[in-house]
C-alpha cells in the first residue's frame, strides 16, 4: 500500500491508515485515483470533486485524497467496489486526459495485480441468512435440551426444513458460451471438463456432499423411444466420480442412455445452500433433454445465462431470454458476456449496451413490454483471467442470502415462527409442573380438570374439524367443461400470429424466424394457463381459508401453535409444467411440409387442438385440488392429535407432581428453584428468538 503512494505521489507522500475502507462508488474511484501530483492543483478546483468528498464528510486535501486512494485499494481487494469498473473509469479519464498516460498505466496495473480476498464477501457466514440460520441452531440445541419428547419430533421438522433448504441455480448458455470455465471459476476448483466429469452435453446437478459421488441416471424405456432409441429398463446407479467417464463418454454406447448425472461434491460453494444445474447447451438436438432442462430452470431460483462477448446477442439468444422474462423470470435473471478478456474496455462496454439494446428490441418485436427487461442483471466476466468472476458470486450470495431475499427470509421466519411456539409449550408446562408444586391439594385438582376440559375441547373440535375437511374435498371439483373450449379460442388467436409470420417471411422472401415463432406460441399460452392457474388456486385457498376460520373459532388462543401446511406453497410446487419444445418441433414440420397457407392453417388448428387434449389441464388439477387438500387435512389430523396426546401427558405429570410426596423439603424448594431457573431461561431463548 505504502509503495503505490510512494510511486504516485513520490516525495508528497503521507503517512496514512493502511487499512482504512473508503465507500465510494465505481466512478468516484476512479476520479480520486488518478489524481497526482501532476494534476492536484487543476482538479481541487473543481466543484464536482468538492462534493464528492464533502459526501465523504472528508476535507479536500492531500491527506484526505491519499486516505481516500488507499481506502478505495482495500475496498476492491474486498470486492466491495468492483475492479473491472473501476478500470473501465480509469480508461475514459484517460481518454479525456484527466489522467496522462504513464499514471493510467500505474494504477491500472496495479488494480490488475491485486490479489482480492474472496473469502470477504463471497462467505455465506457474512449473509443475514446464514448468521440468522445459526443463532435459530444455537436456540433449537437449548430447546432440545429440555428432552420434552412430545415436541422432539417438531424441533427435528423445523431444524430440517431450515437447513435442507436448497437454493438453486441453473445455467444456459449455447455452445461455446463458456460453462463449465465459468462454473469452475466459480467453485474455484476445475469440476467440469474436467476428463472424469460429463461435458455439458449432459445436464448434470452439482450439489454438496461430505463422501464425493456420482449418481448416473437414464432415461425410461418409453423416452428411450420416443428418441428413436432401443427400449431398455436401466437402473439409476451411483458411482465412484472417477469411473463416471465410462457412463458419458460420447464413445460409449451407454452415454445415449444417461439422462442426467447427479455430482455431490465436498465445494464450499454449494455447502452453503447452492446448487448449480449445469444445463446442456441452448442448441441441444434432445427434444426430452430440453424438456428436462426448462423443468430444472422453472424450478431454479436464477438462471445465469451466459453469452460469448464476441458473438453476442445471437437469434437464439434472444428467443431464449425473451421467452424467460415472459414467463416471469425477470428478477431471476442474469446475463453474462463471457471471455472479455479478448476485448478491449470500449468494445466491452459497447458489446453491453448492443446486448441490453438487443433484448428491449426483441421484447417489443414480440409483442412484449420492453420493461420486462429492466430488473435483468448484467455481468462482464472472463473465467481465464478471474475478471468479473467475485462480483457475479457477491451478487449470487446478496441474491440468496442478503436481507432481500424473499425466499431466505420466509425460511428464517417459519424456523423462528415454529421455535417461538415450542418454546412457549415448554415454557407453560413448566408454569403447570411450578403450579402443582407450590399450590394445595384443590388447586392441583383445578388445574387437573382445566387440562382434562381442554383435553375434551381438543377431541370435540377434531370431530367437528374433521367433518368439515372431509366436505372439502367433496365440494372440489375442477373439471371445467370450458376450460379446453377456451383454450382452443386462444390457439387460434396464436395460430392466426403464426400464419402472419409465414406469410410475411414468404412475401418478403426471408428465412422464417422459428425463434421468435416460439416465443409467439409459448407466451400465447402461457397467458391463458396462468389465468386457469390463478383461478385454481384462489378456489383452495378459499375452501382452505374457511376451514381455518373454523379451526381459529374452535380452538381459540391454542390455533397459534398449529403448525399448519403451506398449501399455497404446495399448489406452486406441483402446478403442471408445461413443456413446448414438441409442439414447437410440429409446428415448424408442419410449415416447412407445405406452402399452401390454407393446408398449413388446418394442419396448425389440428396441432394446436392435440396439444391442448394431451396436457389434460381440468383432470390434472382436479388431482391436485384432491392431493393438495390430502395434503391439508392429513397435517391438521396430526396437528390436533399431536397437541392432545400433549395436554394428556402434560395432565400425567401434573397429577404426579401433584401427589409427589417428598422426604426433604430441601428436595422440593431445589425442584422449584430448577423450574424457575428453566422458565428464565425460555424467556430469554423467546427474546434471543425475536432479534433474529
Amino acid at each position: 500500500m505504502v509503495k503505490i503512494l510512494e510511486q504516485i505521489w513520490g516525495v508528497k507522500t503521507l503517512y496514512v491508515d493502511e487499512n482504512h475502507l473508503s465507500e465510494f462508488n465505481s466512478d468516484e474511484a476512479a476520479i480520486i485515483l488518478c489524481i497526482n501530483p501532476r494534476n492536484y492543483d487543476r482538479l481541487i478546483k473543481l466543484q464536482s470533486l468538492k462534493d464528492i468528498f464533502s459526501k465523504a464528510n472528508l476535507n479536500l486535501n492531500e491527506y484526505s485524497v491519499q486516505l481516500s486512494q488507499i481506502g478505495i485499494i482495500n475496498a476492491i481487494k474486498s470486492i466491495k467496489i468492483d475492479n473491472q469498473k473501476v478500470l473501465n473509469g480509469l480508461n475514459e479519464l484517460a481518454k479525456n486526459e484527466i489522467i496522462d498516460f504513464n499514471g493510467y498505466n500505474l494504477i491500472s496495473d496495479f488494480i490488475n495485480n491485486l490479489e482480492l480476498n474472496h473469502t470477504i464477501q463471497n462467505s455465506a457466514e457474512t449473509q443475514p441468512f446464514h448468521k440468522n440460520l445459526h443463532a435459530l441452531n444455537e436456540i433449537h440445541q437449548i430447546l432440545s435440551e429440555f428432552k420434552l419428547s412430545e415436541v422432539s419430533k417438531r424441533l427435528s421438522n423445523a431444524y430440517d426444513s431450515a437447513n435442507n433448504s436448497k437454493f438453486k441455480i441453473a445455467v444456459t448458455g449455447v455452445i461455446n458460451a463458456g460453462k463449465s470455465s465459468t462454473l469452475n471459476a466459480l467453485m474455484n476448483k476445475k469440476i467440469l471438463g474436467a476428463s472424469n466429469i460429463p461435458e455439458t452435453a449432459n445436464l448434470s446437478v452439482l450439489t454438496y456432499s461430505e463422501d464425493e459421488f456420482a449418481k448416473v441416471c437414464f432415461w425410461s424405456p418409453e423416452e428411450l423411444k420416443s428418441m428413436d432409441l432401443e427400449p431398455q429398463e436401466i437402473q439409476d446407479k451411483i458411482i465412484p466420480i472417477d469411473e463416471l467417464k465410462s457412463y458419458t463418454t460420447a464413445s460409449n454406447e451407454i452415454s445415449k442412455m444417461v439422462k442426467e448425472v447427479i455430482l455431490g461434491i465436498k465445494l464450499d460453494i454449494l455447502k452453503d445452500g447452492i446448487d448449480i444445474v449445469d444445463t446442456p447447451g441452448l442448441d441441444d438436438a434432445v427434444v426430452l433433454r430440453e424438456i428436462l432442462t426448462a423443468n430444472y430452470m422453472s424450478q431454479s431460483d436464477f438462471t445465469l445465462h451466459l453469452m460469448n462477448a464476441s458473438q453476442s446477442a445471437t437469434k437464439k439468444d434472444m428467443a431464449f431470454i425473451v421467452n424467460t422474462l415472459k414467463n416471469g423470470k425477470s428478477a431471476g435473471l442474469i446475463i453474462a458476456l463471457t471471455h472479455i478478456d479478448k476485448l478491449s474496455p470500449n468494445d466491452i462496454k459497447e458489446v453491453l449496451n448492443y446486448t441490453k439494446n438487443s433484448i428491449k428490441t426483441e421484447l417489443s418485436e414480440c409483442g412484449f413490454d420492453e420493461s420486462l427487461a429492466d430488473e435483468t442483471k448484467f455481468f462482464t466476466i472472463s473465467a481465464i483471467k478471474n475478471i468479473g468472476i467475485d462480483e457475479l458470486k457477491s451478487y449470487l450470495y446478496e441474491s440468496f442470502f442478503g436481507s432481500n431475499s424473499k425466499k431466505a427470509t420466509l425460511i428464517i421466519d417459519n424456523y423462528k415462527k415454529e421455535l417461538l411456539n415450542i418454546a412457549n409449550l415448554i415454557e407453560d408446562d413448566l408454569k403447570a409442573q411450578k403450579t402443582a408444586l407450590t399450590s394445595d391439594t384443590s388447586t392441583a385438582k383445578e388445574l387437573v380438570k382445566s387440562l382434562q376440559n381442554e383435553i375434551d375441547e381438543i377431541s370435540s373440535a377434531t370431530n367437528s374439524i374433521n367433518s368439515e375437511l372431509e366436505n372439502l374435498l367433496k365440494r372440489l371439483n375442477y373439471d371445467n367443461e370450458n376450460s379446453n373450449a377456451t383454450l382452443k379460442a386462444i390457439s387460434a388467436k396464436i395460430k392466426d400470429r403464426v400464419i402472419s409470420d409465414v406469410k410475411y417471411a414468404t412475401n418478403k422472401k426471408i428465412k422464417l424466424d422459428t425463434a421468435r415463432l416460439g416465443v409467439i406460441i409459448e407466451s400465447g399460452f402461457n397467458d391463458s394457463f396462468i389465468d386457469f392457474f390463478r383461478d385454481f388456486k384462489q378456489q383452495i385457498s378459499k375452501d382452505i381459508d374457511s376451514a381455518n376460520k373454523i379451526l381459529e373459532l374452535k380452538l381459540g388462543a391454542k390455533n397459534a401453535n398449529l403448525n399448519l401446511p403451506d398449501i399455497r406453497g404446495y399448489i406452486d410446487q406441483n402446478l403442471p409444467k408445461i413443456n413446448y419444445e414438441i409442439l414447437n418441433s410440429d409446428v415448424n414440420k408442419a410449415i416447412k411440409s407445405d406452402k399452401n397457407i390454407e393446408i398449413i392453417g388446418a394442419n396448425l388448428t389440428k396441432i394446436f387442438d392435440d396439444f391442448i387434449v394431451s396436457l389434460n389441464l381440468p383432470n390434472q388439477l382436479s388431482k391436485l385440488a384432491s392431493a393438495c387438500t390430502n395434503e391439508y387435512i392429513n397435517g391438521i389430523k396430526f396437528e390436533l392429535n399431536a397437541m392432545r396426546e400433549h395436554l394428556q401427558t402434560k395432565e400425567e405429570q401434573i397429577n404426579k407432581l401433584a401427589k409427589s410426596a417428598f422426604e426433604n423439603i430441601k428436595d422440593k424448594e431445589q425442584l422449584i428453584t430448577d423450574i424457575d431457573t428453566k422458565i428464565s431461561q425460555c424467556q430469554e431463548i423467546k427474546n434471543r428468538i425475536e432479534l433474529c
